[in-house]
């Protein structure tokens, strides 16, 4: 490598003299990944996250974009439209489209 990393066990060393043994930056899926394993392999672990409120007051606590205004939000609404388009096309299978209305 370019610059040579000193690999050290900060771990099992005594009085290192950190508060945390890890620390991540961004609590999303990979950063809480990580701070999971690190904390389940008996690491000290801190999680800095920081979303800044939309214009329009929006704000979500950990989890990161993808969990709480990407992917994840993404995916339940296309599901739902997709169970709408399904609904609307029942009645040409012989299914009932009288009682089946969303709200």
């Amino acid at each position: 490598p370019i610059f040579p990393l000193e690999v050290r066990d900060w771990g099992n060393e005594e009085g290192h003299g950190y508060m945390y043994d890890l620390v991540v930056i961004g609590g999303g899926s990979g950063g809480l990944s990580a701070s999971k394993e690190a904390a389940r392999l008996g690491q000290k672990v801190a999680v800095l996250d920081y979303v800044k409120p939309t214009p329009y007051g929006s704000r979500w606590g950990i989890g990161g974009t993808c969990v709480n205004v990407g992917c994840i939000p993404k995916k339940l609404y296309h599901t739902a439209a997709i169970c709408g388009h399904n609904l609307h096309e029942a009645g040409f299978f012989g299914w009932d489209r009288q009682n089946c209305k969303g709200e």
